[in-house]
């Protein structure tokens, strides 16, 4: 879908609405890539620049709209077969996050009956999803060359794996899930104002991760509300004592402090006790909290 405007954020945080006539290609690939932004309020949605007879701006390749955005739109996934070769994993998107995150928090808070449970009804449910899968694969076997994306062909550029969360436990994490993204579970077990972010260590079973917000997360005009609220973390633990850390992240492995971390780039990619903690902060200021 073609966009006639972007909102354009400099590094000091200053926004400014451009055009597509005041750009060039040469401009845009020196200085506005990965800069620009859905106009539409509150969509977080990057935008990129494309040149020609008629230029014009479209969402950024696999990036999500906001539901209310004029510009939202729906991606259809495609199964083409075995024989595919390049199939492109599409980042996982808002409500998927947010729903991994409830899940997980559920899942921290069943009893062992309820485990066995949920366990067996996801063999099963996971049995009958590989069988469909063989089928779709057969089904759609033959090669498909060219696909419609967001109003732009590509050749052999084609959809589409739909990235899965994997959740662990602080204990449950091992070497393969060096480098990757994962939904990682634990209690806090103590956090670090650091300025406008903080450092939180999270266990389970005596076994520890830190997390951190780095300069990718205080440079993210979104996170903007996040900033300088780490307080609310704190006090939480003051008040409830164990307090259940659910984050979604990059998983890593710091040599030079000897510890694992989990780098989280986005402030709705955490929560504790199953709070979002811009809400956590609302509550704190209205006295909420002492009624719950």
């Amino acid at each position: 879908m073609r966009i006639l405007s972007a909102i354009y954020l400099d590094k000091d945080g200053v926004t400014k609405e451009i055009h597509p006539r005041e750009i060039t290609a040469r401009i845009y690939e020196n200085e506005l890539k990965r800069k620009l932004y859905c106009p539409t309020e509150n969509c977080p949605a990057k935008i990129s620049f494309s040149s020609g007879k008629t230029a014009h701006f479209r969402t950024w390749r696999f990036d999500e709209h906001s539901r209310d955005c004029l510009f939202y739109f729906d991606r259809i996934p495609m199964s083409l077969g075995r024989n595919t070769t390049n199939i492109i994993s599409v980042e996982i998107t808002y409500n998927r996050r947010q729903n991994a995150l409830q899940d997980a928090f559920v899942q921290m808070n069943l009893t062992e009956e309820e485990k066995e449970i949920r366990q067996k009804n996801r063999a099963t449910t996971g049995a009958r999803k590989k069988e469909r899968a063989v089928t779709n694969a057969k089904r759609n076997a033959s090669s498909i060359q060219m696909v419609l994306f967001d109003g732009d062909l590509y050749e052999d550029e084609l959809l589409l794996r739909r990235r899965n969360i994997s959740k662990r436990f602080v204990d449950e994490i091992t070497s393969s899930d060096i480098g990757e993204i994962r939904l990682i579970m634990g209690n806090v077990k103590s956090i670090q104002q650091l300025g406008e972010v903080a450092e939180i260590v999270i266990e389970n079973n005596k076994e520890t991760i830190t997390v951190v917000f780095e300069e990718a997360f205080t440079a993210e005009r979104l996170n903007s509300s996040y900033l300088k609220k780490f307080w609310s973390i704190e006090r939480l633990v003051d008040q409830h004592g164990q307090v259940q850390f659910t984050g979604i992240g990059d998983v890593r492995e710091n040599l030079r402090r000897n510890r694992l971390e989990l780098a989280i780039y986005m402030g709705s990619d955490f929560r504790v006790n199953n709070w979002d903690m811009f809400v956590l902060v609302g509550w704190f200021a209205r006295g909420d909290l002492e009624k719950r």
